[in-house]
């Protein structure tokens, strides 16, 4: 019988556990979203604290029985480095040290960026990526384009591009509160985008990139689409713009930083990364490039504990073969 990795993540919106055994098998893979009050477009640390905590014991409960866990793996911190804290990973790091300690088993602190990129080349399908690669990391609370190096056991990320001002998901956020749905507001925004011939919209109607060098600003687009509402334009289609602009900001800086960085390859993670309109149209602008382009499905680019569990297997592995 094979043995099993915990991953736990905990991070600004999703409380997240997944259990894989040793051939990479999920076994299970469940998340709790934390609940924002209606108008509200993000939640305190304290907050968010205080629902993991609560959610945390819900989703150890539907752990299948019978086989023994391993090496248990976590979110120690949003990035690997060292002075990267946020609380809410406490309450993840907070159990996982305890059942660690209690169960007598391996035990393995990874960051939450690390536990996206391990979980998209899984849900990419494609394990077989570079060495060296590009790595899009756009959610709420991250807007990056990473050069990665991969490690034994996770990665080495730097980071050479990246928002000056809102993250992705906080523009989408922002302007569908802004438009009555609720937080977060990523499903409900590309709902009424897909409505939308992109064809049929006016020229008239556009929200533009704004780049600095390879970096990029989302401030100036969410005061675009707020203009465009003000003057009455179709809910619809400034939800399709916004995504729009994004796919094309993401395009322009990564077209931008193969000039100065030796990568084939982008791996796309975070939840703003699962949105099948930004995805098209991204396709759409590099499909002349030559890059090789990895999309996971939604389940394994936004918020989850997958990469920490293959990250545990992987750990696990390594240690078998050691000893």
């Amino acid at each position: 019988m094979s043995a099993l990795s915990l991953g736990i993540d905990t991070s600004n919106y999703t409380t997240s556990v997944a259990l894989v055994d040793e051939n990479e098998k999920m076994i299970y893979n469940k998340g709790i979203l934390l609940e924002v009050k209606s108008g509200e477009r993000g939640l305190r640390q304290s907050d968010a604290l205080f629902q993991h905590v609560q959610h945390l014991p819900r989703l150890l409960a539907d752990l299948p029985r019978g086989r023994e866990i391993e090496v248990i793996c976590y979110s120690q911190r949003p990035r690997p480095l060292l002075d990267s804290y946020m609380p809410v990973f406490r309450a993840g790091e907070s159990l996982a040290r305890s059942l660690a300690g209690v169960l007598d088993v391996k035990l393995r602190p990874v960051s939450h960026q690390e536990n996206h990129l391990r979980a998209a080349i899984y849900g990419s399908g494609s394990p077989e990526l570079e060495t060296t690669f590009a790595a899009v990391h756009f959610s709420g609370g991250t807007s990056e384009i990473l050069l990665v190096q991969k490690k034994d056991i996770g990665y080495d990320c730097e980071i050479i591009a990246q928002t000056r001002d809102l993250n992705a998901g906080q523009l989408v956020d922002r302007i569908g509160v802004l438009m009555g749905c609720d937080f977060p507001a990523g499903e409900a925004l590309e709902a009424l985008a897909k409505q939308v011939v992109p064809e049929s919209i006016s020229s008239q109607f556009v929200i533009s990139a704004t780049m600095d060098g390879s970096d990029f600003h989302f401030s100036g687009q969410e005061n675009q689409a707020q203009r465009l509402l003000q003057a009455g334009a179709d809910q619809e289609i400034v939800a399709y713009l916004v995504l729009k602009a994004i796919a094309k900001t993401l395009s322009k800086s990564i077209g931008g930083l193969r000039k100065n960085h030796p990568f084939q390859s982008v791996l796309f993670s975070g939840g703003v990364m699962s949105n099948q309109i930004i995805k098209k149209i991204v396709v759409q602008e590099l499909q002349a490039s030559g890059l090789n382009l990895y999309f996971s499905p939604g389940e394994y680019s936004r918020d989850n504990a997958v990469g920490n569990a293959l990250m545990g297997i992987d750990y696990y592995k390594s240690n078998e073969v050691r000893t």
